[in-house]
């Protein structure tokens, strides 16, 4: 039984699967919380159940807070990008 439990530790904890995973880009990340703020208004200018408004909204909102606080981490790292080929940055400011 010992052997076993012994086996199975060894294969659960592979030296692969106990590397961390590495984290998106910060500039990749505020995109996509971009993304998902931009779906989450579509959602709620598109529900038609009165029962999911709520649900939408509660998404909305998260979404929103989820895509600001990105900003600001992006914004304090220094991180200017802007996503839309033709457009100039004013003040090297990071604008979405």
């Amino acid at each position: 039984m010992v052997m076993t439990w012994q086996k199975l530790v060894k294969n659960l904890l592979t030296p692969e699967e106990c590397q961390p995973k590495t984290l998106p880009d910060l500039k990749e990340m505020v995109e996509q919380a971009r993304q998902e703020w931009l779906s989450a208004q579509y959602y709620y200018d598109t529900v038609t159940d009165k029962d999911l408004v709520d649900h939408a909204v509660y998404m909305m909102q998260a979404a929103e807070k989820k895509y600001v606080y990105l900003l600001k981490q992006a914004r304090q790292a220094g991180i200017t990008h802007y996503p839309y080929p033709g457009h100039i940055e004013e003040d090297s400011k990071l604008v979405y």
